[in-house]
This record gives C-alpha cells, sequence and structure tokens, in this order.
C-alpha cells in the first residue's frame, strides 16, 4: 500500500547574528599531529567519522601517522592513551573503512593493484581492550580494472559485507557478488546478488543489517526507477520492492539526481531521491521512503517540489551580500536521522567548489524535512550558514557535524559570524522543528590561514561532551585533540 500525504512548507528563518553564547569548558586538551588525507572524494569522504565513541568514557581515533602508515589510538576521557596500533600501506593502498564492534576496532585497506591485476581488500582488526593487531585477513580481491570493491558494516560491527560489482559493455551493474564476515572476520557465506531482471543500474547501494539481513537499493531504468532488495542469512532469495520515481510529469521529463539510503538501529531502511527536471536540470522534487519489508509494504511521503515559491522563501532567509541565485543549485543528500518518537529527519546541504584548481570550498544552507512514523509531513525549515574553505582543506573544516541526542538533533559548525571565528552549535527540537540560534562554544579559536578545524574527528561523548580536533588561539602553533564539555 502506497501513502500519500500533504507535506505543509514550514520554514524556519536561523540566520541572524551569533549573539548568543554557550557556556563550555575544555576539560583536557592534548598536541594532534595531523596528516590530510590526499583524498579525491572531496564530496563524499569514505571515512567520514575517524572518532568513535567506545562506552561512556573512550573514544579511538584513526590518524594518518605516515604516508605509508595510520594510527589507532584508545584515548579515555581524561585523553590519556590506553593504546595504540599502526596499520601500514603499500604505495597503492588506501583506508575503505573504520568501525567497530564490541570486541574490535576494524580499518579495512584498498589495493587498488596488488602487482598482478587484481584491487584487494584487507581487513584490520585490533583488539578493543589491549591494542594487540591481529594480521591483515584477505577480505575479497576482483580485477583492478572493474569498478572499485566496496564494504558495508552493520552498525554494530557484528556483520562485514565485501562485495564487488560485474558490469556489462555500458558499464551498467548486473550482478554484485560478495561475501559476508562475523565480527572476528570469519567467513559467514558467499553471496550472490542477480539482478539481470533490472535493466540500466547506474547505481547500487548496499547496507547490512546486525541480523545479517543485506539491501541492495538500484536506480535504474536511466535513473527514473528506485528498487530495494532484501536478502535474509544464507540465502540468495530476496524480497523485492520497486517504484518509477521519474518519468514524464505534467510535460516535464524527471530523472533522479542525488539519493540517501539508512539502515536505522530498528532494522528499517528508509531513503530519499532528489529529482530534477531533464531539459534544465532544474531541482524538481524530493521523495522520501520508508521500506517496511515486515508488512512488504512501501510507505511514501508525498512528492515535495522545488517550486519558484520555495526558492523565494530560500532566498528570502539569505541575507548575505551579492545576488541570489534564480535556481536551487548544488544541493545533496548528506543525513537520514531516526528520533525516538520515529520522526525522519533528510537533511541536505548545499555545497560546491567556485570551479579551478586552486578555487576555494563552500558550504552553505541546510534544508530540512520531517515526517511522522507514518511518513506524514510533520515540519521542514531551512538553515542559513556560509562556510569557505581553502581548496587544499575542501571540506575537512567546513560543512557540519550531526548528532541525535534524544529528542534534540545538534548540529556543530566553524563559522565566523559577528566577527567570531568559532565553532557553533544549532539544536533542533525534532517533536516541533524549533530551533536555537548558532551559540558560540566559545574556544576563541585560531583564525588565519592555518586549518583550525578537523571536522571528522569530532565526536560526541553525550549530549553536553565532545572531542573535538582544534586550533585554539592561545596555542595557535599546533592543532589539540580537546574534550569539550557544554554546560
Amino acid at each position: 500500500m502506497i501513502r500519500l500525504f500533504l507535506l505543509p512548507a514550514l520554514l524556519l528563518c536561523l540566520w541572524q547574528p551569533a549573539t548568543v553564547l554557550a557556556q563550555s569548558r575544555t576539560k583536557a586538551s592534548i598536541a594532534f599531529d595531523y596528516m590530510p588525507d590526499q583524498s579525491k572524494q572531496r564530496y563524499t569522504q569514505r571515512v567520514p567519522h575517524k572518532t568513535i565513541p567506545v562506552g561512556n568514557d573512550a573514544f579511538i581515533l584513526l590518524s594518518r601517522s605516515a604516508a605509508d602508515a595510520y594510527t589507532v589510538a584508545k584515548h579515555n576521557s581524561e585523553l590519556k592513551k590506553q593504546w595504540s596500533a599502526e596499520v601500514r600501506l603499500n604505495n597503492t593502498e588506501t583506508v575503505e573503512a573504520f568501525f567497530t564492534s564490541p570486541e574490535a576496532a576494524v580499518v579495512v585497506t584498498h589495493r587498488a593493484d596488488n602487482g598482478a591485476g587484481m584491487q584487494q581488500l584487507y581487513g584490520h582488526r585490533i583488539n578493543l581492550n589491549t591494542g594487540k593487531k591481529e594480521e591483515g585477513a584477505l577480505l575479497l580481491e576482483a580485477p583492478a580494472k572493474d569498478r572499485r570493491v566496496a564494504v558495508a558494516a552493520s552498525a554494530d560491527g557484528s556483520r562485514l559485507l565485501a562485495y564487488r560489482y560485474h558490469t556489462n559493455a555500458n558499464h551498467q551493474i548486473k550482478d554484485i557478488s560478495g561475501t559476508l564476515y562475523d565480527a572476528s572476520l570469519r567467513k559467514l557465506q558467499d553471496t550472490q546478488y542477480n539482478l539481470q531482471d533490472v535493466p540500466a543500474i547506474l547505481s547500487a547501494d548496499v547496507q547490512v543489517g546486525n541480523d545479517g539481513k543485506q539491501y541492495i537499493s538500484l536506480l535504474s531504468d536511466n535513473m527514473r526507477r528506485l528498487t530495494t532488495r532484501q536478502y535474509g542469512p544464507g540465502s540468495n532469495e530476496a524480497s523485492v520492492m520497486s517504484v518509477l520515481v521519474g518519468g514524464t510529469f505534467d510535460g516535464q521529463k524527471v530523472y533522479i539526481i542525488d539519493s540517501k539510503f539508512e539502515l536505522m538501529p530498528n532494522g528499517t531502511l528508509y531513503g530519499a531521491v532528489l529529482t530534477a527536471d531533464e531539459a534544465s536540470g532544474k531541482y524538481y522534487s524530493l521523495k522520501a521512503v520508508k521500506f517496511d519489508f515486515e508488512a512488504e509494504d512501501m510507505v511514501f511521503a508525498e512528492e515535495f517540489g522545488f517550486t519558484p515559491e520555495y526558492l523565494a522563501k530560500v532566498n528570502a532567509l539569505d541575507r548575505s551580500s551579492g545576488s541570489k541565485p534564480s535556481r536551487l543549485e548544488d544541493i545533496y543528500l548528506t543525513d537520514l536521522v531516526l528520533t525516538p518518537e520515529q520522526k525522519l529527519v533528510v537533511i541536505a546541504e548545499k555545497k560546491y567548489t567556485a570551479g579551478g584548481k586552486d578555487a576555494p570550498y563552500f558550504a552553505n544552507e541546510l534544508h530540512l524535512f520531517t515526517y511522522d512514523e507514518y511518513m506524514d509531513a510533520a515540519w521542514n525549515s531551512v538553515l542559513m550558514k556560509h562556510q569557505q574553505a581553502p581548496a587544499n582543506e575542501a571540506f575537512s573544516s567546513i560543512s557540519f557535524s550531526a548528532h541525535l541526542s534524544g529528542n534534540t538533533l545538534h548540529l556543530l559548525t566553524l563559522e565566523e559570524l559577528d566577527g567570531k571565528h568559532d565553532l557553533y552549535l544549532r539544536q533542533i527540537n525534532t517533536k516541533t522543528g524549533e530551533a536555537t540560534a548558532p551559540k558560540a562554544v566559545r574556544l576563541k579559536m585560531a583564525d588565519g590561514e592555518d586549518l583550525a578545524y578537523v571536522k571528522d574527528f569530532t565526536a560526541w561523548l553525550s549530549e553536553k561532551d565532545l572531542v573535538a580536533v582544534v586550533r585554539p588561539s592561545r596555542k595557535a602553533d599546533s592543532l589539540r585533540l580537546s574534550h569539550i564539555q557544554l554546560k
């Protein structure tokens, strides 16, 4: 059954001078050696979170320590190092994934070419209690000329799926195969997903649940159709849900330009897609869906149209100088968040580069769309921010870090507001959409050409405690790993 609902347009203006100051203190701080990752994935990082909380009073951190090595270190909340372990890389190897299970930290590396024409995935497992590193395990290999192999890990780290694509002469996906592992990187099963009944697949999203169920979400039919398949552990038989998202509407040919899928802690898969007009490239709509495989039901929110009226409201919120855009551009789906009341919050961000080799990067407005447990519209808003970074930093310092605590969504950004260069905190009540003005954390960040904040290392230990890598003005000669307490 498909349910359609009317989505109201409630826009909350959060652009205003940052006159609110958050009370905070730096509980602990230590010097931090930082080597940037020279990743080509500037818009979609493979490892966006390099700090992971472990329990209530500790965390592990992945950092590049040499041109051919990464270090995994465990710290307590006082920032005292409990252990560290090194993962060495060869000259074609990069980090593919970083996650934890209850017993171990796992780093997955990708070798682009092993010297014999094969690309490979290796799993490196490190005991969380002792820091002892096991010998790297070969997870998967495929011809180096094929599409890049990849991995998906379950939320609790108990399942790891290493997989590869099989494509035709037009580079369209025909099949996906792989191997499913447990938390100890022991092989559970070989997997084979026969997709040849789905035409013209250009994009696939793969996720695995804590129970070992696998979810393959496909964009096919020339980016017009969305298909999701669920495979049970030990089975190659699939439960299938499919819907035509693009097509011709009111004389306009519409296709999918961006998608985001998230398997939530409750085991339910959610998805969102952005569509655009084929002729003009203008953003057309947002569509969100809940995949309820237990009830064999796809539950849809009504399409949210990006109308001229919506653009006018967005432009009215933008009080920056200069001319206003004549169309929505450079908006990407970034996060799907499920609240304790089963509200789905879809977050999209405007981010782009001005063009050219040394052009700066920008991360601006946030678009939030929220639905209740029945995919009925709850509220939506636009948050205005204006962030800029030099080309060599890309999005390592700008964009945002999101954290859900109960019914409060925390958004942390590095900005300069009212002449204050600082980390700023926005807090949104997910029940009502009510939001605070941006609050300066009051770290007295260093200003200038040197990197002042590395977003990837931000992690929340609790609602009031976070760790971050920052460069305070009083110690501007180095980055610091800091434990910050909000009051």
